[in-house]
């Protein structure tokens, strides 16, 4: 039982938070891109402990049980004109007001992590730099979608000063702990899936101009990008890199995740957050070399799970995590059919009790 495994488990007493300022809800002037790293952060914002809801604000029964949720936002909404600013009173917005108010009723000290989506979801202006959006079917439900030519330069350009306005706003604001590095995505905010187990995917890929030096590149680029927040963990989701090769045929190079976990850690430090969204009951037998590297290279570690149809136990993933050290889980849509509110509580006051020593 899951409470056995951790009854060990350090329990802390959530206490309130201190106040705020309140978000701006004007628009932020467009900085200059950065043209170099701003150097490792320094001075961090606490990292985001125990269980999250990953589809946003939790049910009102399960909100002192978790330790905070996501706010899903797509790079169109926030910027939809080339090189123009953040759209004022945003998604982002909207969730700082919502967890204050939170914090501020049940004396708690909720947490944000932004999933800030590119990929499918690029502003169309982006998607068309360097060439026409390219178009790809999502292998997991057939869904249709277009995307830009995310290795390129100038795409890069386009994500790097948008990455900037996100933090010039948001880098100070308390309650975020953790963003999402997603600028050589696809469908989802995970850069190492390449959308294989459809050919036309990857000619399509191939005929605009997509290399796997182009693609390793770019992984290097996004992760440098991230340096211009000095104060916010900055999580990227790692899977078995694929590897779709010039003549579209895909292969799986999971020692190259390694090395942008690596990487990662060797250029960000500790506010690089090695997270996976694809953890399960019986975990997937190709992931289980990256689990155990993500447990020796350590915290911070995030996990996502499956979705409630993929997961198997939820109970026996959450223990997985436990085991691997992770300090914040995202649990399956619908997890309120899956445990009560006290059996999370448990959960989350565990994954809290997982800090270095």
């Amino acid at each position: 039982m899951l409470a056995a495994a951790m009854a060990t488990a350090m329990l802390l007493a959530a206490c309130g938070s201190p106040p705020h300022p309140s978000p701006s809800a004007r628009a932020t002037a467009a900085p200059t891109p950065s043209s170099s790293p701003s150097g490792p952060p320094i001075d961090l914002k606490p990292i985001l402990h125990g269980l999250l809801d990953r589809n946003g604000v939790p049910p009102v029964a399960y909100v002192q049980s978790l330790g905070g949720f996501v706010v899903n936002v797509h790079w169109s909404d926030l910027q939809p004109v080339q090189g123009g600013p953040l759209a004022p009173d945003n998604a982002i917005d909207h969730a700082i007001t919502t967890v204050r108010s939170l914090n501020s009723t049940y004396h708690m000290d909720l947490g944000l992590k932004l999933r800030v989506l590119a990929g499918v979801w690029a502003p169309s202006w982006a998607k068309g730099t360097g060439g026409p959006p390219i178009q790809l079917i999502n292998p997991q439900n057939g869904a249709a979608g277009t995307i830009g030519r995310f290795w390129t330069s100038a795409f890069g350009q386009a994500y790097d000063q948008f990455e900037s306005l996100l933090a010039a706003k948001y880098d100070n604001v308390p309650e975020i702990r953790e963003v999402t590095i997603t600028r050589c995505t696809t469908f989802y905010d995970e850069p190492f899936i390449r959308d294989s187990g459809y050919l036309p995917n990857d000619t399509a890929l191939l005929a605009a101009g997509f290399t796997v030096t182009a693609d390793e590149s770019c992984q290097r680029q996004e992760i440098a990008e991230a340096t211009v927040w000095q104060h916010t963990h900055s999580d990227i989701a790692f899977n078995p890199y694929e590897v779709v090769n010039a003549a579209g045929f895909v292969t799986t190079d999971e020692p190259f995740t390694e090395s942008m976990m690596e990487y990662c850690r060797q250029l960000l430090g500790t506010a690089c957050v090695l997270e996976n969204n694809s953890l399960r009951d019986p975990p997937l037998q190709g992931y289980l070399t990256m689990y155990a590297s993500m447990e020796i290279l350590g915290q911070p570690l995030a996990f996502q799970t499956a979705t409630a149809s993929r997961v198997g136990s939820l109970e026996n993933t959450l223990t997985y995590a436990l085991g691997l050290g992770a300090d914040s889980v995202e649990l399956p849509g619908g997890y309120e059919s899956l445990g009560t509110p006290a059996s999370f509580a448990f959960t989350t006051h565990a994954l809290a009790g997982n800090l270095p020593a």
